[in-house]
């Protein structure tokens, strides 16, 4: 088990924030592409439980993320994960449950580490994203290094964020 505290802010110019963060010190790797399927059932929103297999750099994962009961200026979970051996493995185990709605998205990633917080910029077919990963104190380091403090938060899930962008709303 793990806890999970994170930021996301919609990013205008790629290209500026990406030379911020190296000239903070961010080593960033290769960009690999990443395959999400979100499951859900008739009450996990209300129950605030998420399954999810992610397909990446050759790693199939089943992550189930629970959402705390008070709100945050972060995005915070409980994150529970392990290795699986297959996607249709973990969708068979997860359906049996009762998560029957699947939704599936991909993304473009790519992780560097800067300032004890985890750094990811996304790319997705409605917008580029930076996500900033790790101790709340930590985190806001880093936001105000990049100049975002006085940008919007986000603290969705993408899949939340496409329904957004699908009702106009992102």
């Amino acid at each position: 088990m793990e806890k999970e505290i994170e930021v996301k802010f919609k990013i205008d110019n790629f290209d500026d924030i990406k030379t911020k963060l190296i000239n903070l010190g961010v080593s960033f790797g290769e960009r690999y592409k990443q395959k999400t399927y979100g499951f859900f059932s008739n009450d996990s929103m209300e129950k605030g439980i998420f399954p999810r297999i992610r397909d990446e750099k050759d790693d199939i994962v089943l992550t189930v993320k629970v959402r705390p009961k008070e709100e945050s200026n972060y995005f915070e979970r409980t994150e529970y994960s392990m290795k699986i051996q297959s996607v249709k493995e973990g969708e068979d185990i997860l359906k049996a449950l009762g998560f029957n709605d699947v939704r599936v998205f991909e993304k473009t990633r790519q992780d560097g580490e800067v300032l004890n917080t985890k750094i990811a910029l996304d790319k997705l077919y409605f917008g580029y994203f930076i996500e900033i990963e790790g101790e709340k104190e930590d985190i806001e380091n880093v936001i105000n290094e990049l100049g975002l403090e006085n940008k919007e938060r986000i603290t969705k899930a993408y899949l939340a964020l496409e329904d957004d962008y699908r009702n106009g709303k992102l």
